[in-house]
């Protein structure tokens, strides 16, 4: 079963096999994100060329990358050739790394997302390779959804007082039962409706005195 997690990109060593079109998203998308990336193909994209990553220009069908593999902590499989695909696939496998396979994602251990910020809310949707396209014009319905709604006055009213609470607050336990009540009170939920940011602030203090 596969579960949604937020990782941090800037430690992990990430090995793109393959630099074509997949191979190239593949290593924008997670040196983009702070990760060390190194990529091994016989040719590889302009756009690739230009990416803060390391190249190793060499054939897999001859090139050994078991060591390269050991270096890593994800693998990408980005091969047109499906015997190749396998043949890297196992490799990794074998050897215990998680594994983006883009030639199959039924196999494939670690799923990339289509993602987006949407009014400080980070959004990723996925279809595991069922889908990709509606999948990723999901995220403008959702986006659309989000705007209209009273989730952006939410967002910006318990983001600030969260701030102020972490410093007038200093018990967590306390802090997490101020937390539960903002939602709880009627005249900050009015607030939030009414997308007045201020005047759900303004009543968020005065809940939060009684946890001061």
């Amino acid at each position: 079963m596969r579960i949604p997690l937020w990782v941090e990109a800037s430690r992990l060593k990430v090995l793109v096999l393959g630099g074509g079109a997949v191979g190239t998203r593949r290593a924008k998308f997670f040196a983009s994100s702070g990760a060390k990336v190194r990529v091994i193909a016989r040719e590889v994209s302009d756009e690739l060329k230009k990416l803060p990553v390391e190249i190793k220009i060499a054939d897999l069908n001859e090139y050994d990358p078991a060591e390269d593999v050991e270096w890593a902590d994800i693998v990408v499989v980005a091969v047109s050739d499906r015997e190749l695909a396998d043949r890297l696939f196992r490799l990794a496998s074998e050897r215990g790394k998680l594994v983006n396979d883009a030639t199959d994602a039924s196999r494939t251990h670690v799923v990339v997302p289509y993602e987006r910020v949407v009014e400080g809310l980070r959004v990723a949707v996925t279809s595991e390779g069922a889908a990709g396209a509606p999948a990723r014009l999901s995220l403008d319905v959702i986006e659309e959804c989000i705007k209209r709604s009273w989730i952006p006055t939410f967002f910006k009213a318990y983001k600030a007082l969260k701030a102020e609470a972490k410093e007038r607050i200093p018990d967590v336990r306390r802090r997490l039962d101020f937390y539960d009540a903002l939602w709880r009170d009627e005249a900050f939920r009015t607030s939030v409706f009414n997308g007045d940011v201020d005047g759900a602030v303004e009543r968020g203090r005065e809940i939060m005195r009684q946890y001061i």
